[in-house]
């Protein structure tokens, strides 16, 4: 029974964001400890609720593997490792910042909002129990605390044309992460409760680099993406490839106090970070190509609010008849949409609404 419940909850969790995963493929039981998929793709889709201002194209995982040791649960991790995780992304084309675009980006950022608020009551709801659920807040804070999470090969590049021929790609890239239990050491470690929640991540090789690649435009495809990748690799081992950050080690240690409970000495939250051999670079053609990702960044967020009212049968390289009246109108209703938000929010409706 308790095997079921896992295979709805991964099987709910990891539909949304994996394509054509089968019930099957979830099947855990105490005999089989192990959950493993192998090049799948995810639902980009899925990825809406972020509201980025950038589109991804295409992302893939080589590697999904979920261990979850039911006999010792709790006192051994549940163990969730990624490899080969590919991450492609480009500028928004013009059908995406459309009416019916924009608000269903909103309407999933909504959701996630409305589901990370949920999820916090439960949490504390749980973890604020005084007797009856002592124990179920006691296991939910030992299962938490031993996730252990592991990426190797993680790759996210954004692309921009600049030619036929000619791609400026920006990319982070690192050769594992690693989030596992950090041991609590000080002063305060015996006031902690079954909330108490302590993390350690470990970065290897992070970088981040942006560069110019001349090249087949379709370099991001399936089966391109080998060529990207000896293209990468033949760059670094020449010394020639355009780091802004050279490959650093990063170490981040996290204590999030669950049970809500204030204590003097003991933060809610505490974050320690350490880097070693940061080396960081910046040539004229990189500077150039940060503050053109920066202009566009901020005029994604104006069309993130006003691109729903643009003309789009009009653009400012083409004038057809009554151009001027398109534009105007779209000027009146971006003013208009500002001007109505800010009155419905002093208005007796919005203030009934809320009560």
């Amino acid at each position: 029974m308790f095997e079921g419940l896992v295979q709805k909850l991964l099987l709910g969790y990891l539909g949304r964001y994996i394509k054509d995963i089968q019930r099957e493929q979830l099947k855990i039981t105490v005999w089989n400890e192990e959950v493993l998929l192998e090049n799948v793709e995810l639902i980009l889709e899925a990825f809406d609720y972020l509201q980025l201002p950038i589109a991804l194209k295409q992302g893939r995982v080589g590697k999904l593997s979920i261990k979850v040791p039911w006999k010792k649960i709790g006192w051994e991790p549940i163990i969730i490792k990624l490899e080969d995780v590919f991450i492609s992304a480009t500028q928004r084309s013009d059908q995406e910042w459309s009416s019916d675009v924009v608000e269903k980006r909103e309407f999933a950022g909504k959701k996630a909002k409305l589901a990370a608020a949920e999820l916090a009551k439960l949490s504390k709801r749980v973890f604020d129990s005084p007797a009856g659920n002592y124990v179920t807040s006691y296991i939910a804070a030992k299962v938490l605390d031993s996730i252990q999470l592991s990426i190797k090969n993680f790759h996210i590049v954004y692309s921009d044309a600049q030619s036929v021929s000619e791609q400026v790609v920006l990319g982070l890239r690192f050769s594992s992460l690693t989030v596992s239990k950090q041991n609590p050491v000080g002063k305060s470690v015996g006031r902690m409760r079954g909330g108490q929640v302590n993390k350690r991540v470990e970065v290897e090789a992070l970088g981040i680099y942006c560069d110019k690649y001349e090249g087949d435009m379709d370099f991001l495809s399936v089966d391109k993406k080998g060529d990207f990748d000896n293209w990468c690799e033949a760059r670094v081992l020449s010394d020639e490839f355009g780091y802004l950050l050279k490959p650093v080690h990063v170490c981040v240690t996290l204590s999030v106090n669950r049970s809500g409970e204030l204590y003097d000495d003991l933060p809610q939250y505490s974050i320690s970070a350490e880097l070693t051999d940061v080396v960081m670079t910046l040539n004229e053609f990189q500077l150039q190509q940060i503050l053109i990702l920066l202009d566009y960044l901020q005029t994604s967020q104006l069309r993130e609010r006003y691109g729903r009212y643009l003309p789009c049968s009009s653009s400012l390289s083409r004038k057809p008849p009554g151009w001027q009246r398109l534009w105007w109108h779209y000027a009146q209703k971006s003013i208009i949409s500002e001007v109505r938000k800010k009155l419905w929010k002093t208005s007796w409706r919005f203030l009934g609404q809320r009560m």
